[in-house]
C-alpha cells in the first residue's frame, strides 16, 4: 500500500474550478427566503366570473382589481400564487364597495385544493329522465352549479337544483349468504328502520329495505397475554362493550360479566373463564345483531362490503342518459374554499377560509388568533351579490422568512438538482418556526411539525428538524433557540409515571398543554435533548433536562420485558410516526432499536456531563447512571438482534407478533434503517439490509414503509426516509443515497411539479399524488437532505458536544465538486473539495480556532497518496480514507493521487541573449512539487536546476538549443520526469 506523508512545505491553494469561480456567492442566489415581512403574490394563477385587472393583486401590479356578482351561479373569484408558500396574517385593501358584500379569502398548499370540486359517484342507478341522483358526497357542490355524470360518450351535464343529503355506508362485518335477512355491520348511525339498504356495488348490487337495527361488531385485540382460567382479560379497546356479551377470544367464547378500562395495565373485561392460554395481540371478536331487511338477499356477499342508504341526494335538471351505479360525478367548475388543516394547535385559523363583512374602503385583516400556515395560494371570492374593489391581497408573515444574510451554513455541488434540495430542506424548516410573539403572544420561539398543520410540536419530528436547523441556521436565537424551546416544552409537562408528552397543542408558554402520544414518541425526548447538547454544546440545558431525561429513562425501563426490549400493545401506546396505522404490539423492532438509540445517547450525555463539570454535586449519579444505560443497551441490541432479525431474509421483521392482520413477519423501513444508523445492525449484516431494502421497498415515488404483509398504509414517508438516506451514507453507500434523495425528494424541489410549494411534503402515495386537501406540503421532519448533505457530502460532523472535536469526512460519489458551510457555536466549518478524471482529489477545510479534529481524505483506491498541509499530522488509512489529525483551527489543505501525470513542457519566451524563456505545462495532482532542469545542447550538466519555471539567456547560449526536464514529486509516489522539445537556435539579441 503506497504510504502517506506530510509535506513539508505548506500547499498552494486549491484551484477553484471555473463554475466556482464565475458564482463564488452563488449559494445565496438558492434561497427561497426574502427576509420580507409584507409578503406579496407574485402571478395571478386563475380567476373566474366578473373579475377585471386581477393583475393588480400582484407585486408590481398597478390600480385595482373588481369583482361583481349577481348571485347567480358561481361567484367570481381570484387565485392569487406566492411560489413557495408564506404563513401568516392575510389582509385585504378595498378601494370601494356597493354596500356591504361578503368576501371570502382562502388559503391552500395545492392549486388543486384552493378551488374544489365535488368529485363522488352514483350510489345507485340514475335513468334517462330522472331529476334526482344518490351520490357518495355532496361537499363542495353549489345550486347552479353543473354536475358532470359518467365519463366519456356517455358523460353528460345536469344543473344543480337543490342539495339534500349524501349517501352513508357502512360495511358488512362478516359474510352474507344467499338468502340472509340480516347483516353484521360496523356502525349503525343513519340506517334506520324503513330505509333503502343497498347491498353491494356495480352491477352485482341488490336493494332491501331495513325492518330492525341492532348493535354493531366489532374487534380488538389482547393486551397482554392471558392464561387458561383467567376471569380478566387485558384488551386494546373496550369500546362497545356490555356486561353480557358474548365475545370470541381466539376462536373460544366467554361472556363479559364487568366492564374496565383499555390497555395492559387498565381493568380490562371480567369474563367467564378462559379455557386455554391466550397470546397478546389475540383478536377478541364481538358479533352484533346488526341490520334486519326484507326481501332476503339472493347471492352472498364477502365481508367488507360496501353498504349505503342514499338518502335524498341531490336534485337537477332532467338527465337525458341512463347512468349505472359508481358512475363518477364531478361539479364544474369548483368551489374556493382552500384545502383543509386538522388537529390544529393554538392560534390557528379554522376551516382554511374566512368570510369577512365589507362595508367600505379600509384594510381587513386577519384576527392575530386565526393565523394561515401554508399559503401558496391565495383566493378572493365573494359570498353576497355586490361589487368590490381591491387595490392589495398579502400577507403579514409570522415566520422568520429568513433571507440570504440569515443564513449560517450553506451548499453547492456540481448538482444543481443536490444545491435545490438542500435549499428546498431548509425553507421548510423557515416555514415551521415560530418567532417569539408571532402567534397567540408566544412568548419563546419554537419548530413545528408543519407549517399549516398540525402546528404543534411533536418529539420526533424533532430528530430531522433539529439538525437541518443547526445547519442551515446555526446557534441562538436564530437556529438552536428554537429546537431548545422545543425539547423544553415537552419536558415541562412530563407525566407523574416519567412519560414525557410526544406532542404539545399550545406551546405558547410553560408548562404547556401537551399530552402523551405514544410509548415511541416519549422515547424521543432523550435522544432529541442529547442531539441537542451534541450540537450546541449547552451543558446548562442538558442538566436542566437530566432529571426529565431520567425520569422518561425509568418509564422505559418498566415498559421491558426480561429480555430488556420494550412491549407495546396495538392501542395508542404502541403507535408512531405512521399514527394513520394505529399501534402496533407486542416487541416492536422499531420502538427497541430506538430504545436502544436512546440508552446510549443517555449514557453518553452524563458520561460528557462528567466531563465537562466533573465538580457538580450530581457527578457521582450520573456515572451510576452511565454505567446502568450501558449495561441495559447491551442487553437490548443483543435481544434485537436475537429473536428481531430474520437471518432468511437478512433484515429485521417489524415484531414478535402479529396485530390483528399485520403481521410481525413484515419487514419495516423505520426499524431496519435506525438499526443500520445506530449500530444495532452487525456489520457484516448491514449490506445485505441495505440491498434488501432498496431491492423490494423502493418504487418510482420513493421507498414503501413496510413489505405488503404489514398491511399497513403505502404512504411513501419523508421522515422515515431521512433515516436511511443517513443510514445509507454512514455505512459508505453513498451512491444509493444519492439515487433516493433524488428518486424521493427532486420533484418536491421542482417547481414544474403541480404539488410544488418550495417545501417537502408530510408523505405521498405510491402514484406520486397527495391522499387529500389536509395533506402538510410544507413539513419540517421531512428535510432529511439538508442536514445530511452538509454531513456527509461536506462531511462535517460533531463529536464532542457543541463541535469541540470534529470530523471531516466528505463522501464523493460521483460529483465533481462540492463547496458549503457547517456553523458550529465555535465559529463555522468551511469545506471545498474537487475531483477529477485524473484519479485526483482536492480538499480544503477551514476550521474555527479553539477547536480540534480529524479530517479524512477520500482516496480514489488503494494505491492512492495523500499528503497535508503543515499543522496537519497523518495517523493511519482506513477505509478508503486517510485520516489527519488537526489540533488547532485554521486553513488546510489537502490532495490525493494514484499516479503523477504532466503535459509536455512547452518553453515560450525571447530566444535572444538576455531574453527570458519560461516553461508551461499541467501537472496532475496541481500541486505536486516541481523541479525545474536546464539544458542547452552540447553542455553535459544542467545549465540551471531547481524550483524555478524560467531561465535568463546568457552568451554562452548564443547559437546554442535550449530544453528542460521538469520533475514532478508527490509524496511517496514514483517521481515523473518530462522533457521538452528543444528550442531554435538562440540569436546574439
Amino acid at each position: 500500500m503506497a504510504a502517506s506523508v506530510v509535506a513539508a512545505l505548506a500547499l498552494t491553494s486549491l484551484a477553484v474550478l471555473p463554475a466556482q469561480a464565475e458564482e463564488e456567492q452563488a449559494w445565496q442566489d438558492e434561497v427561497l427566503g426574502t427576509g420580507e415581512s409584507t409578503l406579496r403574490p407574485e402571478v395571478v394563477a386563475g380567476s373566474f366570473g366578473n373579475v377585471t385587472n386581477a393583475e393588480a393583486l400582484v407585486a408590481g401590479g398597478s390600480g385595482s382589481a373588481t369583482l361583481s356578482w349577481d348571485g347567480t351561479g358561481l361567484a367570481p373569484y381570484v387565485i392569487l400564487d406566492y411560489g413557495p408558500v408564506v404563513g401568516g396574517l392575510p389582509y385585504f385593501t378595498v378601494d370601494s364597495s356597493s354596500g356591504t358584500v361578503g368576501v371570502r379569502t382562502a388559503y391552500s398548499e395545492s392549486f388543486n385544493y384552493i378551488s374544489r370540486k365535488n368529485e363522488s359517484q352514483l350510489v345507485k342507478p340514475a335513468a334517462a329522465g330522472s331529476e334526482t341522483v344518490y351520490v357518495t358526497n355532496t361537499t363542495q357542490m353549489t345550486v347552479g352549479q353543473s354536475l358532470l355524470i359518467g365519463t366519456g360518450a356517455d358523460q353528460e351535464s345536469a344543473t344543480i337544483v337543490s342539495i339534500g343529503l349524501a349517501a352513508v355506508s357502512t360495511t358488512a362485518f362478516a359474510p352474507i349468504a344467499p338468502g340472509a335477512t340480516n347483516v353484521e355491520v360496523t356502525t349503525t348511525n343513519n340506517f334506520p328502520v324503513g330505509a333503502e339498504l343497498l347491498i353491494g356495488t356495480g352491477s352485482s348490487q341488490q336493494a332491501v329495505t331495513i325492518t330492525a337495527v341492532g348493535r354493531t361488531s366489532s374487534q380488538t385485540t389482547l393486551a397482554a397475554a392471558a392464561v387458561a382460567g383467567a376471569t380478566n382479560i387485558k384488551v386494546a379497546s373496550t369500546t362497545g362493550r356490555q356486561v353480557g356479551d358474548v365475545l370470541d377470544v381466539g376462536g373460544e367464547n366467554v361472556t363479559v360479566t364487568s366492564v374496565g378500562t383499555a390497555g395492559a395495565a387498565g381493568t380490562g373485561l371480567g369474563i367467564t373463564a378462559l379455557s386455554a392460554d391466550r397470546a397478546a395481540a389475540t383478536p377478541v371478536v364481538f358479533h352484533g345483531t346488526g341490520l334486519s331487511f326484507a326481501p332476503a338477499v339472493t347471492a352472498g356477499f364477502d365481508a367488507g362490503t360496501t353498504l349505503r342508504n342514499p338518502r335524498t341526494g341531490v336534485t337537477v335538471s332532467p338527465l337525458a342518459k341512463d347512468h349505472a351505479t359508481d358512475s363518477a360525478v364531478v361539479s364544474s367548475p369548483g368551489n374556493v374554499v382552500g384545502d383543509n388543516a386538522g388537529y390544529l394547535g393554538t392560534g390557528v385559523g379554522s376551516p382554511r377560509n374566512r368570510v369577512t363583512q365589507v362595508t367600505g374602503a379600509g384594510t381587513y385583516t386577519t384576527p392575530a388568533n386565526a393565523l394561515q400556515g401554508g399559503i401558496r395560494f391565495h383566493a378572493v371570492t365573494l359570498t353576497t351579490p355586490g361589487t368590490v374593489t381591491i387595490s392589495d391581497v398579502g400577507v403579514e408573515s409570522k415566520f422568520p422568512n429568513y433571507g440570504p444574510d440569515d443564513y449560517q451554513g450553506w451548499f453547492l455541488s456540481s448538482d444543481e438538482v443536490l444545491n435545490d434540495i438542500w435549499y428546498t430542506g431548509a425553507y421548510t424548516v423557515d416555514t415551521n418556526m415560530v418567532p417569539t410573539g408571532a402567534q397567540n403572544n408566544s412568548t419563546f420561539p419554537v419548530i413545528l411539525d408543519g407549517a399549516k398543520r398540525d402546528r404543534r410540536i411533536w418529539a420526533g419530528d424533532l430528530f430531522n428538524a433539529g439538525r437541518s436547523t443547526y445547519t442551515a441556521f446555526g446557534y441562538g436565537p436564530k437556529g438552536s433557540e428554537y429546537i431548545e424551546n422545543s425539547i423544553g416544552v415537552l419536558g415541562s409537562r412530563q407525566a407523574a409515571n416519567g412519560s414525557v408528552p410526544g406532542e404539545s397543542a399550545n406551546w405558547t408558554s410553560v408548562p404547556a398543554v401537551a399530552q402523551f402520544y405514544s410509548t415511541a414518541y416519549s422515547i424521543y425526548f432523550p435522544v432529541g435533548l442529547v442531539d441537542s447538547y451534541r450540537y450546541t454544546g449547552d451543558l446548562d440545558f442538558a442538566i436542566s433536562q437530566y432529571s426529565r431525561l431520567k425520569a422518561q429513562m425509568n418509564y422505559n425501563l418498566g415498559l421491558a420485558n426480561a429480555d430488556g426490549l420494550i412491549v407495546t400493545t396495538s392501542g395508542s401506546d404502541g403507535r408512531d410516526w405512521d399514527f394513520y396505522d394505529g399501534g402496533r404490539a407486542g416487541t416492536v423492532t422499531a420502538t427497541n432499536v430506538l430504545y436502544y438509540h436512546a440508552l446510549t445517547e443517555a449514557a453518553w450525555l452524563a458520561g460528557h456531563m462528567i466531563e465537562n463539570d466533573p465538580g457538580n454535586a450530581d457527578a457521582t449519579v450520573w456515572a451510576a447512571d452511565e454505567a446502568a444505560w450501558e449495561a441495559r443497551a447491551t442487553q437490548v441490541k443483543a435481544s434485537i438482534n436475537a429473536t428481531l432479525f430474520d437471518p432468511v431474509r437478512g433484515v429485521y421483521k417489524m415484531s414478535n407478533v402479529d396485530t390483528g392482520n399485520k403481521s410481525g413477519n413484515a419487514v419495516p423501513q423505520d426499524a431496519n434503517s435506525m438499526a443500520v444508523l445506530w449500530g444495532v445492525a452487525p456489520e457484516d449484516k448491514v449490506s445485505g439490509i441495505l440491498d434488501w431494502m432498496k431491492n423490494n421497498l423502493w418504487g418510482d415515488q420513493g421507498p414503501q414503509p413496510f413489505s405488503p404483509e404489514a398491511n399497513n398504509s403505502t404512504l411513501i414517508s419523508t421522515h422515515i426516509s431521512g433515516f436511511e438516506l443517513a443510514a445509507r451514507y454512514e455505512s459508505g453507500n453513498t451512491d444509493d443515497a444519492l439515487a433516493l434523495t433524488k428518486n424521493l425528494w427532486a420533484r418536491m424541489a421542482n417547481p414544474d411539479d403541480p404539488f410544488y410549494t418550495g417545501a417537502f411534503w408530510e408523505n405521498h402515495q405510491q402514484n406520486g399524488d397527495l391522499t387529500d386537501a389536509n395533506k402538510s406540503l410544507a413539513h419540517s421532519w421531512a428535510s432529511g437532505p439538508t442536514w445530511n448533505m452538509s454531513a456527509y457530502l461536506l462531511g462535517v460532523k460533531p463529536v464532542e458536544p457543541g463541535f469541540e472535536t470534529w470530523t471531516v469526512k466528505p463522501h464523493l460519489s460521483d460529483l465533481e465538486w462540492s463547496e458549503g458551510r457547517v456553523p458550529t457555536p465555535n465559529g463555522d466549518i468551511d469545506v471545498k473539495w474537487t475531483q477529477d478524471d485524473a484519479k485526483v482529489i482536492d480538499l480544503d477545510v477551514t476550521v474555527p480556532e479553539g477547536t480540534s479534529g480529524e479530517v479524512w481524505v477520500p482516496l480514489a483506491s488503494e494505491d492512492s497518496v495523500s499528503i497535508g498541509s503543515e499543522g496537519a499530522t497523518f495517523t493511519g488509512r482506513e477505509d478508503g480514507y486517510d485520516v489527519y489529525e488537526v489540533a488547532e483551527g485554521g486553513d488546510y489543505s489537502f490532495t490525493s493521487a494514484v499516479t503523477i501525470t504532466a503535459d509536455t513542457p512547452v518553453i515560450e519566451g525571447d530566444l535572444n541573449v538576455g531574453g527570458t524563456l519560461k516553461v508551461t505545462g499541467d501537472w496532475s495532482p496541481g500541486n505536486a512539487e516541481l523541479t525545474y532542469n536546464w539544458y542547452r545542447i552540447g553542455a553535459p550538466t544542467p545549465i540551471q536546476s531547481g524550483p524555478s519555471d524560467s531561465y535568463v539567456l546568457t552568451d554562452k547560449d548564443k547559437n546554442r538549443r535550449i530544453f528542460v526536464e521538469v520533475t514532478g514529486s508527490f509524496g511517496t509516489l514514483d517521481p515523473l520526469t518530462v522533457r521538452s522539445a528543444t528550442t531554435d537556435k538562440v540569436a546574439k539579441g
